[in-house]
């Protein structure tokens, strides 16, 4: 992560700061990041030739963070000229790509979200507090257009503590340009909607072997039946999940639910989470163990992620979990909604019975 030329280091952490920070937000908690560059990029050694300070803005080291000086803040610059530093398990490990680091003294208690969802390689975003090692998020795949670029979102920013932000990549080789965004954020949180109905599993907890509904992560494996509806109407799971760790490990809690359809249906199955969250159907025909999904994607916290398939008849798995594992994917008891739409099954017969009203109070007393 060191500049071609060293004298330039401690410059850059002066000027692009400053600069920065005299640009005014275009909205109440975000920098527009292209005002920010041409900003940057307009001051040059002379004769239109970019001045090399403002390519490499990150710093190398925790000890040369380049600061953040306020929140909303933008940024950006290429990793590839600097060395590896650090690295994260979020959830892989494949150390050796270029870092750089920025720092924000939090003077008081805010939300912050960091994203790096517009750079060129393949990212992993994660921040520590005060020290190397203290880890209070972690992001390798959630954003961009391939999505595996990184965000972490609404990180809790306690006053009177530092924070040490780093841009790195997924492995040795991976670097290049990347775009940061630091803005201020809302807490999510999601609620379960009228007629939604509760997966029923206790929070996750650390050290504790998930045997409600983790598919084939459980042994033996268990599942949670979507409930049945005649029409293939929307069904909502309201369901808790987040990350823990397990005699050392960083896991994560995964719901697995199920369903079999009795012919071609063409299904939506969306999710909308407290976290950064990873949904996926899986084919369960074959049964466990799976290795591949039939389909994923990711989602943002509070924003709504969906898978829109034709399926044929069978038996289908539907999966839910945050994206991230440990204690930086977010605590245990976080909220999301799952619901599935267009799923032909059949609910069997329905008896009815003659009864009273009073004959029916009675059954509760």
């Amino acid at each position: 992560m060191r500049f071609a030329t060293s004298t330039f280091a401690g410059v850059a952490l002066l000027l692009c700061s400053s600069l920065a920070n005299a640009l005014a937000p275009n909205s109440q908690n975000s920098l527009d990041f292209d005002a920010a560059m041409a900003e940057k990029l307009s001051v040059d050694r002379g004769g239109g030739i970019p001045n090399p300070i403002y390519l490499n803005v990150g710093g190398d080291t925790i000890g040369s963070a380049t600061p953040i000086p306020s929140i909303p803040y933008a940024d950006g610059g290429s990793t590839c000229s600097f060395t590896h530093q650090y690295d994260a398990v979020c959830p892989y490990n494949l150390p050796g790509a270029p870092d750089v680091v920025y720092s924000y003294n939090a003077t008081s208690t805010v939300g912050a979200t960091f994203s790096i969802c517009n750079s060129t390689y393949d990212t992993k975003i994660y921040v520590y507090e005060n020290a190397v090692g203290n880890l209070v998020a972690c992001n390798d795949d959630v954003c961009g257009s391939d999505g595996f670029k990184s965000e972490v979102e609404c990180v809790a920013l306690n006053a009177g503590n530092t924070y040490y932000v780093v841009i790195d990549g997924w492995q040795s080789t991976d670097c290049g340009n990347y775009e940061l965004v630091v803005s201020e954020c809302v807490p999510c949180i999601v609620t379960c909607p009228p007629g939604g109905y509760l997966e029923g599993e206790p929070d996750c907890q650390d050290d504790t072997l998930d045997t409600y509904n983790g598919g084939c992560n459980s042994q033996p494996p268990v599942f949670t039946a979507i409930p049945c509806d005649p029409e293939g109407g929307a069904v909502t799971m309201c369901g808790t999940y987040g990350g823990f760790s397990y005699f050392g490990g960083s896991y994560r809690d995964t719901d697995w639910y199920s369903t079999t359809l009795i012919g071609t249906s063409n299904i939506s199955f969306c999710v909308t989470g407290e976290y950064d969250s990873l949904i996926g159907i899986i084919d369960g025909n074959a049964g466990c163990p799976v290795s591949v999904f039939y389909d994923y994607t990711f989602g943002s916290p509070c924003v709504q992620a969906c898978l829109n398939q034709t399926l044929p008849a069978g038996d289908w798995w539907f999966f839910v979990a945050t994206s991230g594992f440990g204690s930086t994917a977010g605590p245990c008891g976080g909220n999301y909604t799952a619901t599935l739409t267009g799923a032909l099954k059949d609910c069997g017969p329905v008896s009815v019975e003659a009864a009273s009203w009073g004959t029916i109070k009675n059954l509760y007393k």
